[in-house]
């Protein structure tokens, strides 16, 4: 890896905290030349500007949730586990741990959806390979009769992703954890018992 790779890799690594925490409004220059310990310079040689650098940011956030989420689910070896597991991996997962400042996707979407049409395209791309991921679930379940065949397996993986995110929100909104746990186990029964 050469120099420059080497600094963008680090600008991110080091402002992904920030940026998934104080949004792309709440994070300035300073504060990434800050927490990188890089001159203004050298940001501007590894990124154009500020949305360049939001946008790499996003991928490396949404890369690290995304392999936790795809690491929980193949331990599943029939598709009701896997179903199940999505909900009990954001109620019992430390997703902080994992991505400070929750949920890289929901924070970037409730920022970023009129004002910066580009950065919106990377979050759709994200709800969308999280919607396929959940439809490949439930299709492989429907082919080996463990889901209802006239499950309608887009409009599902939407419940889903709506209680997910939508929990995350008020939880955060409340600060309790109660509340997503709750719906998480809400979201898990009605896997179990409906489809």
């Amino acid at each position: 890896m050469d120099k420059l790779s080497r600094t963008r890799q680090n600008i991110i690594a080091s402002s992904a905290a920030l940026f998934n925490t104080y949004g792309y409004y709440g994070t300035s220059i300073s504060d990434v030349l800050q927490v990188s310990g890089y001159s203004k310079g050298a940001l501007y040689n590894a990124f154009e500007d500020k949305e360049a650098l939001v946008k790499e940011v996003f991928k490396y956030n949404l890369n690290r949730l995304q392999t936790a989420f795809i690491q929980a689910i193949a331990k599943k070896d029939n598709a009701r586990d896997k179903l199940c597991t999505i909900p009990m991996f954001y109620a019992e997962f430390d997703l902080e741990y994992v991505v400070p400042g929750g949920c890289p996707i929901l924070n970037t979407a409730l920022e970023t959806d009129d004002a910066h049409p580009r950065l919106n395209t990377l979050v759709r791309s994200a709800f969308e390979n999280w919607i396929a991921i959940i439809v490949g679930i439930l299709e492989q379940g429907k082919k080996t009769g463990e889901i209802k065949p006239d499950l309608i397996s887009r409009s599902f993986a939407l419940y889903m992703i709506s209680t997910i995110e939508g929990s995350i929100a008020l939880s955060k909104t409340y600060k309790d954890s109660g509340i997503l746990k709750q719906n998480m186990r809400l979201l898990t029964q009605h896997i179990q018992e409906r489809i």
